[in-house]
């Protein structure tokens, strides 16, 4: 009897033990699946950044120019369809570029490389170009060049290289290219049209500073109509003094009146540097003050400005327009060949430099298991132009660098869980926290659809994209 009991228990604790190896053996495939990072570029919000296009015709090539500087040649005849034959007729070129972090966020384009995941790319400017023809891809001919100019974030040292994403998987060795100023821009601003002369004269009644324009007038012909007109300064910008400003060389003096019945006038004056990145670097300064004229020498003034006022309006706001938008383009351009389409990358390939890590966690964890759910976390470092990318059972140990982050979280219901680079830096310090000791943090986040998440993260209307 006691034999029998001995052989049951045995067999009862041989299937016990299949049973717990099997759930551990289970457990731990799962653990791979849900731990594991996807390859390629996975657009987190489902969607990248749109193409820009421009139809051409294939015998000729084209010449593709964008506001951000960038500009590309395509050559005449390059192109070839997956058979290897020539392409002739009308071909559609699709072209966009990340300039931001938030943009590269956007793309999905994978910026961490290494086993460890502690290498990343950090970017100087990204793009992705092809050209289709009835929605099938092109191909360039073996001997074909297409020539890029891309616009640059920032003066690329030495360690920066030409990445190239083969097989829209990982990047390849890296390649020279040489960075160049932007010779279109810089020519294009020394040459804008004259601005039209403005007929308005100036007047006063106080002798408090009085001063008179002078000017080039050749670069700034509108002021032809202020020259030995007195003004009577009415007040002025702080941190110059005004005869000090009047010394100034401005490139653009500017003039409008703001109360008919003192009959005052805003002065705007502007300057234009471009620091050693070609960066243009804008100074300003404004005052107010009244022409000095006697009643009848005003009433003409008025009527000849009224005159020609619709006009002038228009001329000079066209040349402005053009003036900011020359000024929104990169300063510097990287120019290299291209023999094959796809996404190219200014890179420089670096190494986590981690002064401590955290453990976070968030509000939506009340609400689900980001593990089981598979919620991405991605880390955007805006300094680098970058974006980490952390699965839920690495959210303990997210590296902090001396750089401020955004942190997005893809939930899936389709909402984005956000922290601001504010509310980053608001409650973590890299500085205070211990590099041995747990840091843990907790972060209430914003909620937003796809689509509202989106017009968030745009770079503001009228300003540079590299930033």
């Amino acid at each position: 009897m006691t034999s029998l009991k001995i052989k049951r228990t045995k067999k009862v604790f041989l299937f016990t033990s299949i049973i717990l190896s099997s759930l551990s053996i289970l457990g731990y495939i799962v653990y791979l699946k849900l731990s594991h990072y996807d390859e390629g570029i996975i657009p987190p919000l489902g969607k990248s950044l749109a193409f820009q296009k421009q139809e051409f015709d294939a015998s000729k090539g084209t010449v593709f120019h964008q506001t951000t500087g960038t500009h590309i040649v395509i050559p005449a005849n390059a192109l070839i369809d997956k058979n290897g034959n020539p392409v002739k007729g009308k071909v559609e070129l699709n072209f966009r570029e990340f300039q931001n972090a938030r943009e590269i966020f956007q793309s999905g384009i994978p910026m961490q490389t290494g086993d460890d995941r502690e290498k990343y790319f950090a970017s100087a400017g990204m793009m992705e170009l092809k050209v289709l023809q009835n929605g099938e891809e092109l191909q360039l001919k073996k001997d074909a060049k297409v020539d890029v100019e891309l616009a640059s974030a920032i003066q690329p040292d030495a360690d920066f290289k030409l990445y190239f994403l083969t097989d829209n998987l990982n990047w390849d060795n890296g390649a020279a290219f040489e960075t160049i100023p932007n010779a279109r821009r810089d020519s294009a601003l020394a040459n804008l049209p004259e601005r039209p002369d403005k007929p308005i004269n100036p007047v006063a009644d106080s002798n408090d500073f009085v001063f008179e324009l002078v000017s080039d007038y050749k670069r700034m012909p509108h002021l032809k109509a202020w020259k030995d007109v007195k003004w009577t300064l009415v007040s002025a910008d702080k941190g110059l003094q005004p005869e000090e400003a009047l010394r100034i060389n401005w490139d653009k003096i500017s003039l409008k009146k703001i109360d008919e019945e003192t009959n005052v006038y805003t002065m705007d004056f502007k300057f234009f540097q471009t620091d050693y990145d070609g960066k243009i670097i804008e100074k300003t300064y404004s005052m107010k003050a009244r022409p000095e004229l006697s009643a009848s020498e005003l009433a003409d003034a008025v009527l000849a400005y009224n005159t020609e006022l619709v006009a002038y309006e228009i001329e000079f706001a066209a040349i402005d327009q053009e003036e900011e938008r020359l000024k929104l383009e990169a300063g510097l351009l990287n120019k290299f060949e291209i023999n094959s389409f796809g996404v190219y990358n200014i890179d420089k390939l670096k190494s986590l430099e981690i002064l401590a890590s955290v453990n976070l966690s968030f509000d939506f964890e009340n609400e689900l298991n980001p593990a089981f759910n598979r919620v991405m976390l991605y880390v955007i470092d805006e300094k680098e132009r970058t974006v980490f990318k952390f699965n839920a059972f690495d959210w303990k140990h997210i590296p902090i660098t001396k750089n401020d982050y955004s942190l997005v979280a893809i939930l899936p219901d389709k909402t984005v869980a956000f922290v601001s680079k504010e509310d980053f830096r608001a409650k973590i310090n890299a500085a205070t926290l211990s590099p041995i000791l747990e840091n843990k943090f907790h972060f209430v986040t914003e909620r937003f659809s796809y689509d509202k998440f989106e017009k968030l993260i745009q770079p503001k209307e009228n300003t540079p994209r590299f930033i």
